[in-house]
C-alpha cells in the first residue's frame, strides 16, 4: 500500500507517514527535510486507538505486468507531455499473499526462526527476499548437505512470448537474494545463488488433420500449445512452470497433441535436446532427462500437418 496523502489517528488527530516500500507506519518520528530542517509529524496515539487512512493506492498484482505498448493513456495531464507509451514490459508486480500460501509460509517461518539449515530453510528464505521473482528452487550441491544452489527464475512481462534472454535474472536479484542469505546461513555453508540450467527441447512432429480443418492453423496451434506446455514459468501439467529436473517424455508430447481440436491422428514424435544460444541439437529420442538443477525450455518445435 502506497499512501498518496498524509493519515491521521481519529483518537488523536496527530499525523503519521507510512513506508512505501515496507508498508510500516511511523508515529512521532522527525523526518529531515533536503533543506536541512526537521518536521516532526506528532506523538504515537495510545493503545486501542483507531487509525484511518483517507487516501491509498495499490497495484494490480501480477495482472500490472502489461506488454510492452500497453500503456498509452495519462492518466494526470503534465505540462509539454501530449502522449505516453512504455517501451518495455512492466515487471515486478506480485499479487498479495493467497490464504493457501500464508497457511504454508507460516509453519515454515516457526520452523526456519529465520536460520537456513535445509534446503527448504534456504528456498523458503530466498522467497521472502525476492517475491518479486517467479520462482524460487534451492537444491542440495553434496549429499552432505553443506552446499545449496539457489535457483532463480525472474519474472517475465509476457509469458507467451518467452525469450531465452528474458530468463536471465539480473544482477541486483540475485546480489539481494544472496545477501539476505550469507547472513542466516550454518556457519562453514557454502550458498550459489543462480538461474536453472535451461535445456532446450526441440519436438518434431506430424499431424493428420481432420477433414474441415485447416493446416496452417493447427500448425500454428500445435506449436503454441507446446510453447506454453513446455513453458519454466507457466508450463507444465498443472500450469505452474515445468517442475525442476523433471524429464521430458515423447508419450506425453503425444497426449498433448492429440488433444488439440482439429487433430485426427498425431503419426509421430521426436524429441531434440536442443541449445537455446547456439541452436545446436542432439540426435532424436524418446526422453529427455534433466539434472536437479534443470528446467525445460521451447525451442523452434517443428510441426508437419497432412
Amino acid at each position: 500500500m502506497q499512501v498518496t496523502s498524509f493519515a491521521e489517528s481519529k483518537a488523536t488527530d496527530r499525523h503519521f507517514t507510512l513506508d512505501p516500500v515496507g508498508g510500516e507506519l511511523m508515529f512521532g518520528p522527525a523526518i529531515r527535510q533536503p533543506d536541512g530542517g526537521m518536521v516532526h509529524y506528532g506523538a504515537v496515539p495510545p493503545k486501542s486507538s483507531v487509525i484511518r487512512v483517507p487516501e491509498y493506492r495499490t497495484g494490480g498484482g501480477r495482472d500490472g505486468n502489461v506488454a510492452r505498448g500497453m500503456l498509452q493513456v495519462q492518466r494526470e495531464p503534465i505540462p509539454f507531455v501530449s502522449s505516453v507509451i512504455n517501451r518495455r514490459p512492466a515487471i515486478g508486480g506480485v499479487d498479495a499473499e493467497s490464504v493457501e500460501d500464508a497457511a504454508i509460509r507460516g509453519p515454515l517461518l516457526l520452523r526456519t526462526k529465520d536460520r537456513a539449515v535445509t534446503a527448504e530453510d534456504y528456498e523458503a528464505l530466498a522467497i521472502e527476499a525476492a517475491p518479486d521473482a517467479a520462482r524460487i528452487r534451492c537444491v542440495p550441491v553434496e549429499e552432505a548437505g553443506t552446499a545449496v544452489r539457489v535457483l532463480v527464475v525472474p519474472a517475465v512481462g509476457d509469458t507467451t512470448d518467452l525469450r531465452f534472454a528474458d530468463l536471465k535474472p539480473s544482477n541486483e536479484l540475485l546480489t539481494r537474494i544472496g545477501a539476505h542469505l550469507s547472513g542466516r546461513r550454518c556457519v562453514g555453508a557454502r550458498v550459489a545463488v543462480e538461474p536453472p540450467f535451461y535445456q532446450g527441447v526441440t519436438v518434431v512432429a506430424q499431424l493428420t488433420a481432420t477433414t474441415r480443418a485447416s493446416a496452417d492453423a493447427l500448425r500454428a496451434r500445435a506449436i503454441r500449445t507446446l510453447d506454453t506446455y513446455f513453458n519454466p514459468i507457466t508450463g507444465g501439467a498443472d500450469g505452474r512452470g515445468w517442475p525442476f529436473g523433471r524429464p521430458v517424455q515423447a508419450g506425453e508430447v503425444f497426449a498433448v497433441l492429440q488433444r488439440l481440436r482439429g487433430v485426427e491422428l498425431v503419426e509421430g514424435v521426436q524429441l531434440f535436446a536442443a541449445d537455446p544460444v547456439t541452436g545446436d541439437r542432439g540426435d532424436p529420442q524418446q526422453r529427455i532427462d534433466l539434472a536437479a538443477n534443470g528446467l525445460v525450455f521451447s525451442y523452434r518445435h517443428q510441426i508437419r500437418v497432412r
